[in-house]
């Protein structure tokens, strides 16, 4: 009985260790190769973005050196992670005809699940992509004082889709960014600390 059960096992295992050898590893060792690629590629796209956008990077003279730490990582996050998600949608893609997956399979499955995303969070994106221009034209920055038909309080936290306001009684009013910016904003923004303690001894 033992016999007959080795010379059954024996081929199988030769198959089996065949298979990882021949089929699985040249393919995982490619996919890890791809995959290596992409990242490095996404580290590179990293900074020419910081490059690119340079000129934008720039803020108002009247914000603080946190305000505009915090604007230029806003600015600069996006773009990066959108080219992230791009390059390993590609790297994925190579991957799986690596494997021997069908390029229709793979083509119309991305299509679809990239169609059937935007519109779950079509709302979402308008959101992303006004508040996204509100931090490019240096519109609002926590601190500041703002007053439009939908409210008006002090700007507590900036997310990426809404715009957190506390009033006068205390009460936090939630803005969606598409709705901050179809109406007309006041704006009176703090007077930053560090350009209080620079202007004091002028005028001394």
């Amino acid at each position: 009985m033992a016999p007959d059960l080795q010379s059954m096992l024996q081929p199988l295992l030769l198959n089996l260790v065949g298979w990882l050898r021949f089929w699985f590893l040249p393919r995982f060792l490619s996919a890890a190769v791809i995959i290596f690629i992409a990242h490095l590629l996404s580290r590179w796209f990293d900074g020419m973005w910081h490059k690119w956008l340079r000129p934008v990077l720039v803020s108002s003279r009247d914000r603080s050196a946190s305000q505009s730490v915090w604007r230029q990582i806003r600015i600069l996050s996006l773009p990066r992670t959108l080219t992230r998600v791009v390059l390993f949608l590609i790297a994925g893609w190579m991957i799986a005809e690596r494997f021997g997956v069908p390029r229709e399979i793979v083509l119309w499955g991305l299509t679809i699940f990239v169609a059937a995303t935007l519109w779950c969070i079509r709302h979402l994106l308008s959101d992303l992509v006004a508040g996204y221009s509100l931090v490019l034209d240096d519109a609002l920055a926590e601190g500041d004082q703002i007053s439009s038909p939908l409210g008006e309080g002090v700007v507590e936290r900036i997310s990426w889709f809404a715009v957190y306001l506390r009033n006068n009684d205390g009460v936090q009013i939630v803005i969606p960014h598409r709705a901050m910016r179809g109406n007309v904003i006041k704006v009176r923004r703090r007077t930053s600390d560090v350009k209080a303690t620079q202007q004091a001894p002028s005028k001394v």
